[in-house]
């Protein structure tokens, strides 16, 4: 009789911790939905659009030497408020509070695109800052620059296909 009490408090603890952790999980996706939501919907704004399609079709033209204040001022402008939504993006990642499979999954193209066109004005930012001694902000942008290496890790399309409910093929 004792085995067999045994056993069942052994297995209600092991239904227990499954509860647990199951809704712990639901608690954390509750927890991470605003945020990505709103993520989401800045990046579809109309300013941000704006700054995507200047950086896709006419920053390869500008000259990275001078780094993002080289650039015309409302360009300048475009350029610091998108390389900083993909800062704030990062660091959120990095620091645990949102998942990167959606990230990656949803925004990972943009995000590879636009690292891979700023990094030259960014780079030079670090030159001047670096050749100015001042060493406490010498790699500004840090964080889009992990969360472009991120995402090179994971494309969105495998992330998209991690996804349990995806069923369109990878492409």
């Amino acid at each position: 009789m004792g085995v067999i009490a045994l056993v069942l408090s052994g297995l209600a603890l092991l239904v227990s911790g499954a509860a647990s952790v199951r809704q712990l999980r639901l608690a954390r996706h509750a927890n991470t939905l605003p945020v990505l939501v709103d993520l989401f919907r800045e990046h579809r704004s109309d300013h941000l659009a704006t700054a995507r399609l200047f950086v896709f079709k006419d920053l390869p033209r500008c000259d990275p030497s001078g780094g993002l204040a080289g650039l015309p001022e409302d360009k300048q402008e475009l350029v610091r408020d998108l390389a900083w939504y993909y800062d704030n993006l990062g660091a959120l990642v990095a620091h645990g509070v949102v998942d990167l499979g959606p990230v990656s999954g949803y925004l990972g193209g943009s995000v590879i695109n636009m690292w891979e066109s700023i990094a030259p004005f960014i780079e030079a930012e670090r030159t001047q800052r670096e050749a100015a001694h001042m060493a406490d902000i010498v790699r500004p942008l840090v964080y889009f620059e992990n969360l472009y290496h991120l995402v090179r890790n994971n494309l969105p399309a495998t992330a998209r296909a991690a996804e349990p409910l995806w069923r369109l093929p990878s492409s």
